[in-house]
């Protein structure tokens, strides 16, 4: 199955906020790079406010995109988050723009963005708020972060096809704890954790001949830190993460929601059970 290849759109949820408005420009550049079409989405209350909303779509559109493009779509509702997944559709990749919170008992992307992550099942793009709306360069690497566990490690078709569709080469990262190896038996850990990620590039490469593989053992306590760095100003991290609610969430999921929280570029995140 294609993530992104037998696509035909990208949605952009919009709400009125600064949040939503910050991933139009990141889409217009997404879908030109990927060849989808880019469609405007606005949740309304009551059907006496389509024709603002959509006089509203439209002006973002003129703001953004060419003539002609942008299709906006008003949609009456109280359920945000499945009329964004109904709206999407199988042909359609969600870029939402979020707050992506990583206060203290607040680590998550956000209550809507959180939602579509766990109902729509398939990846989405991220825009977290340290986004750079018009950044230097386009992509020039996926980054790819495994932990040695089946969670990480089913983001990897998607890199892989968004590596390809790039035309850039993907980096498969792992982050260790300095003080963690430590307790764990200092070098010879560190030997395993590089192990671990030179045999996750060397399986890629198996599969995927034709793609360039590199990959990095990075050395932090805080993991996000360590992958924010990474990518810099230029690359595009894919994350997995469980995308529940509760206690499950800030354990599983802080990794992610601090990625999304912190880093320049949009974040693909999808939950287990993609393929």
């Amino acid at each position: 199955m294609s993530h992104f290849a037998d696509k035909s759109n990208l949605l952009v949820p919009l709400d009125g906020s600064d949040a939503s408005l910050r991933a139009v420009p990141v889409a217009v550049r997404l879908a030109r790079r990927l060849d989808l079409d880019v469609r405007l989405f606005r949740l309304v209350a009551d059907e006496s406010e389509r024709d603002g909303a959509l006089a509203q779509l439209e002006l973002v559109a003129a703001q953004y995109l060419g003539k002609g493009e942008g299709e906006p779509i008003v949609v009456v509702g109280d359920d945000a988050v499945s009329a964004i997944v109904a709206a999407s559709g199988s042909d359609v990749v969600p870029c939402m723009g979020t707050a992506a919170s990583v206060r203290f008992h607040q680590g998550h992307f956000g209550s809507v963005a959180e939602g579509v992550v766990r109902e729509f099942g398939r990846p989405m793009f991220l825009v977290g708020p340290e986004m750079e709306p018009f950044p230097g360069q386009p992509t020039q690497k996926v980054v790819l972060p495994v932990d040695d566990s089946p969670l990480a490690e089913t983001a990897i078709p998607v890199a892989v096809e968004l590596a390809g569709a790039f035309g850039v080469p993907l980096w498969v990262v792992s982050v260790a704890s300095p003080r963690g190896e430590a307790r764990a038996g200092g070098s010879k850990h560190v030997v395993g954790h590089a192990r671990y990620i030179r045999n996750v590039a060397a399986r890629i490469r198996r599969e995927h001949p034709g793609l360039d593989v590199e990959y990095e053992a990075l050395h932090d306590e805080d993991p996000a830190d360590a992958i924010v760095r990474f990518v810099g100003d230029d690359g595009t991290a894919v994350l997995a993460t469980h995308g529940r609610s509760g206690l499950s969430r800030l354990v599983a999921g802080s990794v992610a929601t601090g990625v999304v929280a912190r880093s320049q570029r949009a974040v693909v995140v999808l939950r287990p059970g993609t393929d």
